[in-house]
């Protein structure tokens, strides 16, 4: 079964008035368990579109439960959204239920974002019909499962005429599994600077030093995440005065090894697991430092929302930190792995507050201009016209094909009615 919130027509909207233009529609699939980085961006270019006239269409798997964030969150926001409604999304079910909501809902662009909606995207939309622009973010390599998973998602995108990425480093990711350069572009990931965000209190929230200052971590607890050079660093850091603590925000399986880390380097009293939080900006604003400590990333949103917030961040130079951070300028970027370095650089923002105001203006002002919603929807409407541009070149070939299949079997079917049986039949000769 589908459920569908269709909020507005089913067809695409029409251009200015006079224009005679139809503007694609477009629909978004995602595997999603809560409402993080990439379904902030999905909400954030559906609404940039919608100040255009562009009609947007926003889905997702329900797998047995009562509620999906993101499809609350786009309902909120007069989003015309679906869900698939199998157990799974592998289900064979989801891929025919995608393909009926295509249709319904008129979609010419569907944008499909991790692997599970990638192959089901591909499944139900095969032959194309409709423009499948597959949005990569990088993988994670999380377990065993997570890697066959990705290495079959790897070879998937081979098929798409166009993919998209978050970074040019991971433009880089996908050359170097395969994919050909002219169909991989870069669409940033993208942020609208909040002007009402009341930081939070974290020493009294956390029952930490008055005179504390405070470092946020934010993201998902796993191994690629490097929460654990972070707390090495900060153990480094023991003696400095006033204290320095540190608050990691976020839930995953790595948790239970990062409280043993922490209890074993006695900074129990220094470092706060606070679990998931669902609104990170006043947690964010509330810092005196945002540091990001990972191993692999394709375009953090946290470091996206803490300039945005003009919070000076340090963070490891991976994936594309560099397109974003500019080091020395906008912000400190260090190795990854690297406990000493990630302690020097935070002392050093500390000591220096100043020099690392400055750092955070330079970044929020480079966000502003760069990295508005405004500017990657006009992107990523010259991607969807090249993408639909394709399908249609693409779809003459079939044509011709069916067309020619169509006259032969025309052919055919008047030789049978000349000829019962089909044969050719030896003229006759009197005798």
């Amino acid at each position: 079964m589908i459920a569908i919130n269709a909020q507005e027509s089913r067809t695409g909207r029409e251009g200015p008035a006079g224009a005679g233009e139809r503007f694609p529609v477009i629909g978004h699939l995602i595997a999603s368990n809560f409402a993080g980085g990439p379904e902030k961006q999905i909400l954030g270019l559906s609404a940039a579109l919608a100040e255009e006239g562009w009609r947007t269409v926003i889905g997702s798997f329900r797998e047995r439960r009562p509620q999906v964030e993101i499809i609350e969150l786009a309902r909120e926001q007069g989003l015309a959204t679906f869900l698939i409604d199998t157990r799974s999304p592998f289900c064979p079910a989801a891929a025919l239920q995608l393909r009926r909501v295509l249709r319904r809902q008129a979609i010419d662009v569907l944008v499909t974002h991790g692997y599970k909606a990638n192959l089901i995207g591909y499944l139900g939309n095969h032959p194309a019909r409709v423009a499948q622009l597959p949005i990569l973010r990088g993988y994670t390599a999380e377990n065993a499962k997570l890697r066959l998973y990705e290495a079959v998602d790897r070879r998937l995108l081979r098929r798409f005429p166009h993919v998209l990425c978050v970074s040019s480093a991971t433009r880089r990711l996908a050359l170097a599994f395969g994919l050909r350069p002219e169909r991989v572009s870069v669409l940033h990931n993208a942020i609208d600077c909040p002007t009402d965000v009341s930081p939070r209190n974290l020493r009294s929230a956390y029952g930490l030093p008055a005179a504390a200052r405070i470092l946020v971590a934010a993201g998902r607890l796993s191994r690629e995440k490097g929460h654990r050079y972070l707390i090495g660093a900060l153990a480094a850091l023991r003696d400095d005065q006033p204290p320095i603590c540190l608050v990691i925000l976020g839930a995953g399986r790595e948790a239970p090894r990062l409280a043993a880390q922490i209890e074993q380097a006695g900074l129990q009293e220094r470092v706060r697991l606070a679990g998931f939080r669902r609104d990170l900006l006043p947690e964010l604003a509330g810092a005196d430092l945002v540091v990001n400590p990972s191993l692999s990333e394709g375009l953090p949103n946290v470091l996206l929302e803490a300039l945005a917030l003009r919070r000076p961040v340090v963070a490891t130079d991976v994936g594309g930190v560099t397109e974003l951070v500019v080091p020395g300028e906008s912000g400190r970027l260090v190795p990854a792995a690297d406990a000493p370095a990630l302690a020097e650089a935070i002392g050093q923002a500390l000591r220096e507050q100043g020099r690392t105001q400055e750092m955070a203006e330079e970044g929020f002002q480079r966000v502003v201009h760069e990295f508005s919603f405004e500017r990657q929807a006009m992107h990523f409407k010259r991607f969807c016209t090249e993408a639909l541009s394709h399908r249609r070149e693409s779809a003459l070939p079939r044509a011709r094909r069916a067309r020619s299949e169509s006259r032969r079997e025309d052919g055919c079917s008047e030789d049978h009615r000349r000829r019962p049986g089909g044969l050719d039949r030896p003229a006759a000769h009197g005798g």
